[in-house]
């Protein structure tokens, strides 16, 4: 019978060691989750101005906070993020054609927010090559810290520029941001 009180002695010392190793296990838990926005697209109007600037808008919707949990098995959410960063940004143009591309741009423009930042967080591409170009890669600081916009879930995306030569069509615009989200239970 002593033999029988020891063992469950033993089993309950063994399952709260277990229960607390748990708890440390998964306080260790970190993730880093790759996010990319979505393409979201927008249209620039056409416009014979060279001397002010021109941009189109659009939105989108992202749970952040379930992307997370379907990369980390339900363990982790949006509470949990330690740090965001954007490791890519591009943009394209849809319609480009010989009269009406990058190259009608000086210089170049994209920016977002969110319900949760509403301080645009902008990138700005200052001496755009004066050659044909449908696709822009932005120059992105890996440093700076985002976090603060993915706490949200609607996101507004600009994009436009300062205008070298005029453009006499719409440009459908696809912007896309790519970003490092880290992630520690």
């Amino acid at each position: 019978m002593k033999q029988l009180t020891n063992i469950s002695v033993l089993a309950i010392i063994f399952i709260i060691a277990t229960l607390q190793s748990c708890t440390k296990i998964g306080s260790m838990l970190q993730y880093d989750i790759p996010l990319q926005s979505g393409s979201v697209t927008i249209t620039i109007p056409p416009t014979s101005q060279t001397s002010g600037s021109v941009t189109g808008s659009g939105n989108n919707t992202i749970n952040i906070d379930s992307v997370i949990k379907a990369n980390t098995a339900g363990l982790l959410g949006v509470n949990n993020i330690t740090s965001v960063k954007l490791t890519s940004a591009s943009m394209v143009l849809q319609n480009a054609n010989s009269t009406n591309n990058f190259q009608n741009f000086k210089s170049c423009t994209t920016s977002f927010t969110s319900n949760s930042d509403a301080t645009p967080y902008q990138i700005n591409v200052t001496n755009n090559p004066d050659i044909y170009a449908s696709t822009l890669a932005l120059p992105v600081d890996s440093t700076q810290e985002l976090k603060s916009y993915l706490n949200g879930t609607q996101f507004s995306y600009s994009a436009g520029g300062q205008l070298r030569t005029a453009t006499s069509e719409s440009l459908t615009c696809t912007i896309t941001f790519t970003f490092n989200i880290h992630v520690q239970g």
